[in-house]
């Protein structure tokens, strides 16, 4: 299990030269996705400045909200004021569900070995902890704790983005199955007084992050996403609460309701959409509105830009959901800047003159106003679109569609300035579930550089695109 810090060195050198330091640069979730969501985020990282790692009665969000009241697990909120000095996010789920790699690294720690002493809480430990550590070769480095046994992979593999690491499950301080993810910063080891553990869901407080105190350290979004953010995307976050439930209606059959609460004390359930935008400029931001006579009137929908010193401007804006129709919306139009720099939260706190039960949760989409490669339709009945995956890739993608009719099909790839890479002419279509793989390649057969490409798919009624990010 030992390693020399020279031959680490050189592998993390080599690591440097390889692989394409992005930011952001997870490319999935670190679990296997159930079929038709993500499993909610139920304890967070600390953000309070100078003990992030220390328990000291105050506990500080990722959008700022401040909590001293049960803030110590197993007593805390989970997902509201859980947990004082926790350096990860931690995420629920079935015991040994495949835990995954996010992104391409090189394995540092792969281990049991004993748990914190004492374990938050006062609770047992279960035993040694499970650790697995990746280096990602651009400074991060991605740790999962309370893996079961037996560990899927050893010090010095490398890995790919969606290689199985191992099982979740309750090792060491945990009572419960599940995993433990944290993210550090240019250093891979745990340091109590001062951490470098980040929130890979970022900050969007109205002051600059308080981590970046600690080694100047601040947390960013680090999750690719696409301009349309949607349930199981990675440009969502939805956060445990226990009223949530699950809609088959919404943009491509699924959404998600709580019911509304009129006092912020009483707000258990949110979620966050961050999109990965490609130019900064003028963008619509729209919503899809499932038709659903019981929504909220006076829904707040926070809208979060981060300037370039690390601070947040923060807009509200009241949303009307039972007027939705089964469509995207324009709620507002701001100019955004590029990259993971902004954000959309939304509650089930709504305005105390707000009538309807539910508060909606569904798709967001960022629109640039001076950009539009292709005009969408609501997506018909007859037609079932799934994210194309891996995204990133290399060299090829796969897309995964139903449809319910035969229909003639046709594929158009373009590149970031709009021009035509391919197009592809898919005649009688028959019902059931198709896939279609693509080669970056143009139609004359030449390989294409790495960028940003758009895929566009197009029946007699519909027309649907999605952003591609193509890594060599």
């Amino acid at each position: 299990m030992k390693i020399s810090f020279y031959n680490l060195c050189s592998l993390l050198f080599f690591f440097e030269v390889v692989v394409y330091a992005q930011d952001p640069f997870l490319e999935i979730r670190p679990f296997a996705q159930p079929s038709f969501e993500q499993f909610s985020s139920r304890n967070h990282v600390d953000h309070h400045y100078p003990s992030s790692n220390i328990q000291d009665g105050f506990f500080l969000r990722f959008d700022g909200k401040e909590f001293d009241n049960d803030v110590i697990f197993p007593d805390c909120l989970s997902g509201s004021s859980c947990y004082d000095g926790h350096a990860g996010t931690d995420y629920y789920m079935p015991l040994n569900t495949p835990i995954l790699a996010p992104a391409g690294g090189y394995v540092l720690w792969a281990a049991f070995s004993p748990p914190a002493d004492p374990c938050p809480g006062g609770i047992e430990p279960n035993g040694d902890q499970g650790t697995i550590i990746v280096a990602h070769g651009n400074g991060y480095f991605s740790c999962y704790l309370h893996m079961n046994p037996p560990l899927n992979v050893s010090v010095g593999e490398t890995v790919i983005t969606g290689d199985t690491l191992g099982f979740n499950g309750n090792s060491g301080c945990a009572l419960n199955a599940h995993l433990h993810f944290e993210v550090r910063k240019e250093n891979w080891y745990f340091d109590t007084n001062e951490p470098w553990a980040i929130n890979p869901f970022g900050w969007w407080g109205e002051t600059t992050d308080p981590i970046e105190q600690v080694r100047g350290n601040r947390s960013e979004w680090l999750w690719v996403s696409n301009e349309l953010v949607d349930d199981g995307d990675n440009g969502f976050q939805r956060y445990y609460g226990p009223d949530w439930t699950y809609l088959n209606t919404g943009y491509q059959d699924d959404s998600w309701r709580v019911p509304a609460v009129y006092s912020v004390d009483n707000s258990r359930h949110y979620a966050i959409w961050v999109p990965t935008l490609d130019v900064e400029g003028e963008y619509d931001i729209q919503v899809f509105l499932p038709e659903n006579p019981n929504a909220a009137t006076s829904a707040k929908y926070e809208i979060i830009v981060q300037n370039e010193d690390g601070t947040n401007s923060k807009s509200i804006i009241i949303v009307d959901q039972s007027l939705g129709l089964g469509s995207f919306s324009t709620i507002t139009t701001l100019n955004l800047p590029k990259g993971s720099k902004s954000s959309v939260i939304l509650r089930d706190h709504v305005s105390t003159t707000s009538v309807g039960e539910y508060v909606l949760f569904d798709a967001i989409k960022f629109v640039n106003t001076n950009l539009d490669i292709a005009k969408e339709k609501p997506i018909p009945k007859s037609f079932k679109i799934f994210k194309p995956f891996p995204n990133p890739f290399n060299p090829s993608i796969s897309f995964h569609y139903e449809i319910f009719i035969s229909s003639d099909i046709k594929i158009d790839i373009y590149n970031i300035s709009g021009e035509k890479i391919d197009s592809y002419y898919l005649q009688k279509i028959h019902p059931g579930l198709h896939k279609f793989n693509w080669i970056a390649q143009s139609a004359s057969g030449n390989s294409i550089p790495s960028g940003i490409y758009f895929f566009t798919f197009e029946s007699s009624d519909y027309v649907h695109s999605e952003k591609l990010i193509f890594i060599k």
